[in-house]
């Protein structure tokens, strides 16, 4: 015996219709949390890294040579000396239609020392700017994700 429902097809028609659009969509929305992490990893990266006051505090020569205000980088940020850090935050994304993802942080390879600055070291305090911006970002992905 065989059921027959009527409008069947025309549903799982329309469902395979909308698929690629809601999933376009969703991707859309996951590179838009992707950028609002790698935004927040990179501003993490300068106010937490070596301020004047941090240097001041440690002792270092720096401090002495600049008061507050002074320093040659923006909101007294010393940290981008050579910029290595900074400039190797990577958001690398593959978005698909069945899996997606988006990740944000530093290659180990290219910035040797990230595992001693997450951690730090006996002669230096941690500084774990990526999982304070991703703390701080949890708000807004979620807000992003669900299309808000």
């Amino acid at each position: 015996m065989t059921v027959k429902i009527e409008g069947l097809d025309s549903v799982l028609a329309n469902i395979r219709n909308i698929i690629p659009a809601e999933t376009a969509k969703m991707n859309a929305r996951l590179a838009l949390a992707g950028g609002i992490v790698e935004s927040n990893v990179k501003q993490h990266a300068s106010e937490t890294d070596h301020s004047l006051a941090d240097l001041a505090a440690m002792g270092h020569p720096y401090s002495r040579r600049y008061s507050a205000g002074a320093a040659p980088h923006p909101d007294d940020v010393v940290h981008q000396q050579s910029g290595t850090l900074y400039a190797n935050i990577e958001k690398s994304q593959d978005l698909n239609a069945i899996h997606s993802t988006v990740a944000v942080g530093v290659d180990e390879s290219k910035v040797p020392y990230i595992g001693d600055l997450i951690t730090g070291t006996s002669k230096m305090r941690p500084r774990n700017f990526l999982g304070g911006a991703f703390r701080e970002s949890l708000g807004d992905v979620i807000t992003t994700t669900q299309g808000g």
